[in-house]
């Protein structure tokens, strides 16, 4: 018999100490995600292009979802800026206490007026009119024109307060001379004024503040410390003081605005939402209760941005989505159930049960012990909670009257619990599946089958259990088993839930599945196939689905699918959640989650239009256009850009095509919005950029970009026609070089035949002069003696010695050049046919330096004999003895050879003398030579030179003449 405990067992109501506290938006703080410039902000406006700007008390900032950029001038005489109001231009204005007022354009902050006369350091509200800007100063109403910033005074009064609505203006005047105790509210259109109605105050009004809307306009104060709310309709101009809501009474305003026909007063104790109707205000919510809201932003993709004047600033990305943390930080759910209507239990890890209407919690109560709860099935016809423990025990409540019994193990280690009918209950553990007959009174039950149980639900009177090693349904009289099998092998499932035509099964391997008529299916071309179902119920036409990404509403109709996932706030996994008559529950360890069903749960997201916003050439910044024409050498491309909105970097993905590079488009990886191009070839690129939020439908598109990177100079048409030319001008040249060099080579070859001719010419005039006739005569008189003188053997050698001579002359007068060795071997025969013909009164000597390979050195043919003979002929024929004459050849520097022709003889200038008048020139082989030596030096490019010396003694009387012929070898 169960163990009674209703000694031990005791109930907390409503809200003890286990209450939930917070029960705000989801949101995040903006300075969590971001480096948030300021703590202090007063007003947020989102402009035309998705930026968000921020009023702050460190001046004004703009936001880009990534970066903040502060903007400021240098004639700024305050930080602190307010009133941030956009123009039909796109132009930002706001203005300081001081009196200036500015307008932000073109990434800078310009000042449009200087005030400070008129405001006399009071802030000045104002209103932005198609010419002018008008405003509102304690010395008055100016309208300033934009163009010219004439100022004209349009109402003299004290002006505390005003509001605009289409292009109406509602102010508030103190008037001075009849006291701080009666003052007026006018109508302003134009320059046309309506006074609304006087305000008598017996006590002293405090802050004055007018707001309008499109039907109404309120005007608040406070008096007497509380305050006063008035509210003037706009199309007959009554006057009606409205009961302000006790909520209100002693609390500090900064702002009113309306969403969705919903007032919310900013205070300093949040955000009170009040629902207005038959003039009366009924409180909905209060938001943010510990905060000093000034400022509320809704931005394009519906994310709500909350300024404060002390905790910086919250952006709510789900309004819908509510959160509540559970105070004690002990306790952590378990286990969660749904009851009836809105009302759930959760189960805990030490043993409590907390009851939810939403997320109010409405009852608890404490099991005996601390137990962890592992599984709660409610059992609603015998309003009865199966409570399973995660050891061997488990309890039963009695939700009629909380009694708790425990039944032992009967339900420990829960995996799942079905009823089967009004008798019968399913019940699957690790380890096996059982049947129980009368569960709560009874300990009849029957093993279906042994393995872990995994999930299990009843359709069309058969329960369907999903075990660890496959899928099985089961009769419900008999119990007989059929396995489930996909395409042969069996089918594990995770998690099922019921429709009313079909079950919804959470498979391993396939995605989420439908069994209906018993037929498997895969719905939406396995558009789960890939994620991870963690958990799916059903509700009515709509499957419900959590995975670590998000949760899923699948459309069992349409088989579409809407999303909920980070960009909505729920920036964690859900595993398991509750699916009541108006609300979702999702339920973590230690906070719940509240999602009101209906469509304003889910956003239409936009993508903002992405924008590139540095271009970087070669890793130097460069200013950002459409078209660049850049040289070859500056082609390594970056692109900076950016989709603007909250957390763009995390929910938007940007894709690039480069026409010329890419036939598709190439995935940016997320949370990157850069790329790059590096060293590009010469051609044009047009570089195609788009941003897609991931939960939008279509993607947005940059203007797109075109770079031509010009080709280097080498592969340019004018570059190819200049080396065509040079080429063929090369080959003219080589060409004219060619014809040229043979022409120049038939001039030479013709030149050194000349040149050759002439040398024999003059090797013959040698030889005529060396075979003159005197000599000839000489030598044959020195024979022909021999023979009259009976010698014979000395007439025979001296005949072949001159024989010999002959020959040699013969013989080297054919050739341009002979051998050092022949040149000396005739020199030396003809020096001892000389030497006769001197009748042995000669002497003469040749020397060779060693070091001269004679055999291998050229002379020019016979070039030294005329040279010792004009020495024998001119300097010794005259001098009666002593006649020495001497030759010598050897090197000297440079690699030349030097001989030299030594004698001793009359001296050049005594041989003049001795001449006959008609003998008054050069002897002939010395001018052959001369000329000789022209040629050679000039035609054949051989430097040879010839310098004659006269040689005197110490008397300076003649003594001899010394010829020195240097030539190269």
């Amino acid at each position: 018999m169960p163990v009674n405990f209703r000694n031990i067992l005791f109930l907390i109501l409503l809200l003890l100490h286990e209450v939930v506290v917070a029960q705000d938006p989801v949101f995040e703080h903006l300075a969590n995600i971001s480096n948030l410039p300021d703590v202090e902000f007063y007003d947020i406006l989102e402009d035309h292009n998705h930026y968000i700007w921020f009023a702050a008390d460190k001046g004004l900032f703009r936001y880009d979802g990534n970066t903040y950029q502060r903007y400021s001038h240098p004639n700024q005489k305050a930080n602190s800026l307010f009133q941030l109001k956009e123009d039909d231009d796109g132009k930002l204005w706001c203005n300081n206490i001081y009196g200036q007022l500015f307008y932000a354009e073109n990434d800078q902050l310009h000042l449009f007026l200087d005030a400070s006369q008129l405001v006399k350091g009071q802030l000045a509200a104002y209103t932005i009119l198609e010419n002018d800007i008008r405003l509102f100063t304690i010395t008055g109403i100016y309208d300033v024109n934009k163009t010219t910033k004439k100022i004209t005074k349009i109402f003299e009064g004290l002006c505390i307060s005003n509001a605009n609505s289409h292009d109406s203006n509602y102010v508030f005047t103190i008037n001075e001379a009849a006291g701080l105790n009666k003052n007026c509210i006018y109508k302003i259109e134009g320059d046309h004024r309506i006074k609304i109605f006087d305000i008598e105050s017996l006590g002293l009004i405090q802050s004055p503040k007018l707001f309008a809307f499109k039907n109404e306009v309120f005007f608040i104060y406070k008096s007497d410390d509380k305050n006063i709310i008035y509210l003037i309709n706009r199309g007959d101009n009554s006057v009606i003081k409205l009961e302000t809501p006790p909520q209100l009474n002693n609390k500090i305003f900064y702002n009113l605005l309306s969403f969705d026909n919903e007032y919310w007063f900013l205070t300093t104790a949040g955000i009170f939402v009040y629902e207005f109707k038959d003039q009366v205000f009924s409180l909905k919510e209060q938001l943010f209760n510990t905060e000093s809201i000034t400022d509320v932003e809704i931005d394009y993709n519906n994310n709500y941005w909350f300024a404060t004047l002390d905790n910086g600033v919250f952006v709510s990305p789900n309004l819908n989505i509510r959160r509540a943390d559970l105070e004690s930080t002990k306790s952590k759910i378990t286990a969660s159930c749904a009851l009836q209507n809105n009302q759930y239990v959760l189960g805990t890890n030490d043993g409590k049960l907390l009851f939810y209407d939403k997320l109010q919690r409405f009852k608890t109560l404490q099991l005996p012990g601390e137990k962890i709860i592992g599984n709660l099935f409610h059992d609603a016809q015998r309003q009865r909670l199966i409570v399973s423990i995660n050891a061997s025990e488990s309890f039963v409540v009695n939700l009629k009257n909380n009694k708790i019994t425990d039944v032992i193990n009967k339900f420990s280690v829960a995996k799942t619990i079905s009823k089967l009918n009004d008798t019968l209950l399913f019940y699957g553990n690790y380890k096996e599946g059982i049947v129980y007959n009368k569960p709560y009174n009874s300990k009849e039950k029957k093993s279906l089958r042994s393995s872990r149980v995994k999930a299990s639900v009843v359709h069309n009177d058969k329960l369907f259990v999903s075990y660890i090693d496959g899928f099985f349904q089961y009769d419900l009289n008999s119990f007989s088993s059929e396995g489930i099998r996909f395409k042969g092998h069996n089918l594990l499932v995770n998690a099922m839930s019921t429709s009313n035509k079909a079950i919804w099964l959470a498979t391993q391997h396939n995605g989420l599945m439908k069994f209906e008529n018993n037929t498997l299916s895969q719905p939406s071309a396995n558009l789960f196939k890939n994620l991870q179902i963690n958990t799916l119920k059903s509700d009515g036409d709509f499957l419900w689905i959590s995975t670590d990404s998000g949760l899923y509403q699948y459309n069992t109709i349409t088989k579409t699918s809407r999303f909920l996932n980070g960009q909505d706030g729920l920036n964690t996994a859900i595993n398991d959640f509750l699916v009541l008559k108006d609300v979702i529950i999702l339920s973590l360890p230690q906070s719940l989650y509240a999602l009101p069903k209906g469509e304003g749960l889910f956003k239409n997201f936009k993508t903002s239009k992405v924008e590139v916003k540095a271009v970087h050439i070669n890793d130097r910044d460069t200013l950002v256009q459409s078209y660049y024409k850049l040289p070859y050498d500056l082609n390594k491309i970056g692109l900076e850009f950016n989709s603007n909105g909250f957390q763009t970097n995390k929910n938007v993905k940007y894709q690039y095509r480069v026409q010329q590079l890419d036939t598709a488009w190439q995935s940016i990886p997320l949370n990157t919005n850069v790329v790059n191009f590096n060293s590009l070839a010469s051609g044009t690129y047009n570089v195609e950029l788009k941003a897609k939020n991931v939960s939008a439908e279509k993607a947005v598109f940059a203007t797109p970009m075109t770079f031509v990177i010009t080709k280097p100079f080498w592969e340019t048409w004018w570059f190819y026609a200049i080396i065509l030319f040079v080429i063929f001008g090369l080959i003219w040249l080589y060409f004219k070089w060619r014809l040229k060099q043979k022409e120049e080579q038939r001039i030479s070859e013709i030149d050194k035949i000349l040149i050759d001719k002439k040398i024999t010419n003059l090797r013959l005039e040698n030889l005529r002069s060396q075979m003159n006739p005197h000599f000839i005569f000489n030598a044959l008189n020195s024979i022909q003696d021999y023979i009259v003188s009976n010698e014979k053997e000395l007439a025979s050698s001296y005949l072949v010695k001159f024989s010999r001579l002959i020959r040699m002359y013969l013989d080297y007068s054919q050739q341009n050049e002979i051998t050092l060795q022949e040149e000396l071997n005739a020199l030396k025969l003809y020096l001892e046919l000389e030497k006769v013909r001197f009748e042995e009164e000669l002497e003469y000597q040749i020397h060779i330096d060693h070091q001269l390979k004679t055999q291998q050195i050229k002379v020019p043919s016979l070039f030294v004999q005329p040279y010792v003979e004009n020495a024998l002929k001119h300097g010794l024929l005259h001098k009666l003895n002593d006649r020495q004459l001497k030759v010598e050849a050897k090197i000297i520097e440079n690699n030349n050879l030097q001989i030299t022709i030594e004698d001793n003889g009359i001296g050049r200038t005594q041989s003049e003398k001795l001449k006959r008048p008609n003998q008054q020139h050069k002897p002939f082989a010395t001018k052959a030579n001369e000329e000789r030596v022209h040629l050679y030096k000039n035609k054949l490019k051989r430097n040879i030179t010839i310098a004659i010396e006269d040689l005197y003694d110490e008397n300076q009387i003649a003594s001899g003449t010394k010829v020195v012929i240097i030539m190269p070898i």
